[in-house]
């Protein structure tokens, strides 16, 4: 996905999201991204809770495509299509929902996972080489 196609489906998903008040963040290469790591993003992950998957599954009922648990994550991942892109929905024991911090892209408020957390998620998770880059990027 390119930069500007990111921007479009987070305002598609922003919009829609504004009157529901329930815990949310960008997560994975988009998250990176978005905070100025130069990755690809082939899908926009956005990580939740059990009232968010709720919600998302509501809100974006005529973009679902699968519902599914990965072992691999330990978690449920919905899948949705939205203005033609992958968007998946993940809720799983590493959420690390209570660092969110917010950055404002483009008018909008975006909740994210800092840079330095994100880091920690990859060493546990054992992305050494998502770790790399972000280790070159906060030396920076």
């Amino acid at each position: 996905m390119e930069e500007q196609d990111i921007f479009s489906v987070l305002q598609f998903i922003h919009k829609q999201l504004e009157k529901y008040f329930f815990v949310w963040r960008i997560d994975g290469s988009a998250n990176l991204r978005l905070q100025g790591v130069d990755v690809n993003v082939r899908v926009l992950e956005l990580k939740t809770n059990a009232e968010g998957v709720r919600i998302f599954k509501e809100v974006f009922k005529n973009y679902f495509v699968q519902e599914d648990y990965n072992e691999e994550i330990q978690g449920d991942v919905l899948e949705f299509e939205i203005l033609g892109f992958p968007v998946e929905v993940i809720n799983n024991k590493y959420n690390m929902l209570h660092r969110v911090k917010k950055i404002t892209l483009q008018g909008m408020s975006l909740p994210v996972l800092p840079l330095r957390e994100a880091r920690e998620f990859y060493a546990v998770t054992g992305k050494e080489k998502t770790v790399t880059v972000l280790d070159r990027h906060l030396l920076r």
